[in-house]
C-alpha cells in the first residue's frame, strides 16, 4: 500500500516510532476498535499536537478517559472521526435545516445485519459493544443535526449470541433545541440505517445516508435532491472534507471532540445500548 501511493511506512511499531522518528505534528489513528484508545493515549502523552481518532475512540468510557487525560497533560487536541457528518448529503441537509430555522422532529433507525456480523472474525469484545463500535454513526448524526437529547425514555430488550445486552432498541424524547425525536432498531430481523427529519415545509430523508431525498408539504412524492458528491465518489464518503477540517488551524464545529464523545458515551450511547 505504501509503495502504491509513494509513501514511507514504518513497520516497527508505534512505541519505537515515537522513540526513533521525529514527532509528527498530527496523527490519524485508524486501527481495530479495541486498539484505538491505547495508540491514541501514547500519541497524546508523547505530545502529538493533533490526533484524529477513528470512532468511537475506545470501547468504554474508561478507555477514552485515559486518552483525554493524556491529551490534557500535553495540550493535544483529539477529534473523533465520524465521517458521515461530512457527507455531501448531510451538508445539504444541514443547509436546509438552517434555512428552515428549526427541526420539528426526527426519527432514526440503526438496524444492523446480525447474521453478517455474527460471521465476522471480529473479536467478541467488539461485537459485544457493537452499538458503540458501529451504530453510533447513526445516533451521532441524528443528534448532531437536530440537537442533543435533553429528556427522553428508552427501552432495550432481547439478546443475540454475540450481543448479550440487547437486540431491540427503542426510545423517544426531546432535544435541547426543542425537536421531538424517536429511534428504533430491531437486530432480530432485516433493516438498514436511516434518518428522517421533519421541517415545517419538507421532510428530509437520509436512507441511505449518502443520498438525500425530500418530501415537500402537500405531496406524498419522495424526490431525490441533486448534490455535488464528487469528493464522496472520488474518496471514501466524507473522508476528504473530514481530513480538511481536521488539518485546518481553525476549530471545526462539525468535528466531535474527545470531551464531547466521552459525554456522549456516558449519557447517550451506554443508555441506548444498555451498557
Amino acid at each position: 500500500m505504501a509503495e502504491k501511493h509513494s509513501m514511507r511506512a514504518y513497520t516497527h511499531g508505534l512505541e519505537r516510532a515515537l522513540e526513533n522518528l521525529p514527532l509528527p505534528d498530527a496523527a490519524v489513528v485508524a486501527l481495530p476498535v479495541d486498539k484505538l484508545a491505547a495508540a491514541a493515549e501514547k500519541l497524546a502523552a508523547a505530545g502529538v499536537r493533533k490526533i484524529l481518532l477513528e470512532k468511537p475512540g475506545g470501547l468504554t468510557s474508561d478507555e477514552l478517559l485515559l486518552v483525554l487525560t493524556a491529551a490534557k497533560s500535553t495540550g493535544s487536541y483529539v477529534a473523533i472521526a465520524y465521517n458521515r457528518r461530512f457527507f455531501a448529503s448531510v451538508i445539504e441537509a444541514r443547509r436546509r435545516i438552517a434555512a428552515a430555522g428549526n427541526v420539528l422532529s426526527v426519527n432514526f433507525e440503526f438496524c444492523e445485519d446480525a447474521p453478517r456480523i455474527a460471521a465476522l472474525p471480529t473479536p467478541d469484545r467488539i461485537k459485544e459493544n457493537w452499538v458503540l463500535a458501529n451504530s453510533t454513526h447513526v445516533i451521532d448524526l441524528a443528534f448532531h443535526l437536530c440537537g442533543q437529547p435533553s429528556e427522553w425514555t428508552c427501552d432495550t430488550k432481547g439478546s443475540l449470541s454475540w450481543h448479550s445486552r440487547g437486540a431491540d432498541f427503542r426510545g423517544f424524547g426531546q432535544t435541547v433545541d426543542g425537536a421531538r425525536f424517536s429511534y428504533f432498531a430491531d437486530w432480530r430481523g432485516p433493516g438498514r440505517w436511516g434518518l428522517e427529519i421533519i421541517l415545517a415545509d419538507e421532510r428530509l430523508i437520509l436512507r441511505p445516508m449518502e443520498k438525500l431525498a425530500i418530501m415537500a408539504r402537500g405531496s406524498f412524492e419522495t424526490l431525490p435532491v441533486e448534490i455535488d458528491d464528487t469528493l464522496d465518489k472520488k474518496f471514501k464518503p466524507g473522508l476528504y472534507l473530514q481530513m480538511k477540517a481536521f488539518l485546518s488551524e481553525e476549530p471545526d464545529a462539525n468535528l466531535v471532540t474527545a470531551e464531547q464523545q466521552l459525554n456522549a458515551i456516558n449519557c447517550i450511547y451506554n443508555r441506548i445500548a444498555n451498557y
